[in-house]
């Protein structure tokens, strides 16, 4: 009985926005809804119910993407001028070049915002559109953002609250500058970074929340912000942590591997990226336009 009642609820919903839709033709369509999916669903209404002209058709459509529209997500760490780290960095030069590629293919940045609702909703973004990820907070990332703005992109950087002002990591200060290079933040633990994989393992679910939950409560005290999206660390991810996300109100969990792009239909929780380092010779730059071209081809 209750599935019955609550069927009927949800047929009267619907039939009300319809109606809705129908008594309100003269109406700005982008203008009314207060979402972007209230926008998408005023406008079905406006097609099906009032009138099946090319005009209108063209004003739903301009809200979606089109079937070959990608977001391609890179992951970098470290960018080192004179001498690097690790093997996961990449020179300036060779960042360089990448953007260059990037630029003459096609590519855009879009926001988080816009990744979540393209991969929910199939919200219009641009085609070949382009996410650049930097793991762990390394003080460089002060310098990629301004290579970054200088050229139209933006960015995200992946923060260990628990390790920033050290040695390696952005200062509170570091990270201001990054939020007006247009630099959005992405949460990548809090003191367990290291040990994720383990805590995993040993399902410690309790330990990974409470370690998620402190990287929330210092971006939001610290730094003022609230990040929508989460890194998951060493790439330790099961449906278990998701679920932990989902929680704590993030939209977007990047991942390590798995796919070379995302599409409309993706789960927004498992963001797949490419990584590029010296390590597995991503960065070099010949490397790095064969993979763009695989990609459009």
């Amino acid at each position: 009985m209750k599935k019955i009642i609550a069927v009927f609820l949800i047929v009267i919903f619907l039939v009300s926005l319809y109606d809705k839709a129908l008594s309100n033709e003269k109406m700005p369509s982008l203008n009314v809804p207060n979402t972007y999916f209230e926008s998408a669903l005023y406008n079905l209404g406006r097609i099906y119910g009032i009138k099946k002209n090319t005009e209108t058709l063209n004003e739903y459509s301009s809200l979606f993407s089109s079937k070959d529209t990608f977001v391609l997500v890179l992951m970098y760490h470290n960018i080192y001028t004179d001498k690097k780290i690790n093997s996961y960095d990449v020179s300036l030069d060779d960042f360089k070049k990448h953007i260059e590629i990037l630029k003459r293919f096609g590519f855009e940045s879009i926001t988080l915002e816009d990744l979540y609702e393209f991969l929910m909703f199939n919200k219009r973004i641009p085609k070949r559109s382009v996410i650049f990820t930097f793991d762990d907070g390394f003080k460089s990332v002060v310098l990629a953002s301004m290579v970054l703005k200088e050229n139209g992109f933006k960015g995200a950087t992946s923060l260990i609250t628990g390790y920033i002002g050290s040695t390696w990591e952005v200062s509170d200060q570091e990270i201001q500058t990054l939020l007006n290079n247009g630099f959005e933040i992405s949460l990548h633990s809090h003191k367990l970074h290291n040990i994720y994989t383990k805590l995993l393992k040993e399902r410690k679910y309790k330990e990974i929340e409470c370690d998620i939950k402190q990287s929330k409560e210092y971006a939001k005290n610290t730094l003022h912000i609230s990040p929508i999206a989460f890194t998951y660390p060493q790439g330790a991810y099961d449906k278990s942590i998701e679920e932990i996300l989902k929680k704590n109100g993030f939209k977007i969990g990047f991942g390590l591997y798995g796919k070379l792009i995302n599409r409309y239909g993706d789960n927004p929780l498992y963001i797949s990226r490419v990584e590029i380092s010296e390590r597995l010779n991503t960065s070099n730059s010949v490397k790095f336009q064969k993979l763009i071209e695989k990609l459009i081809k």
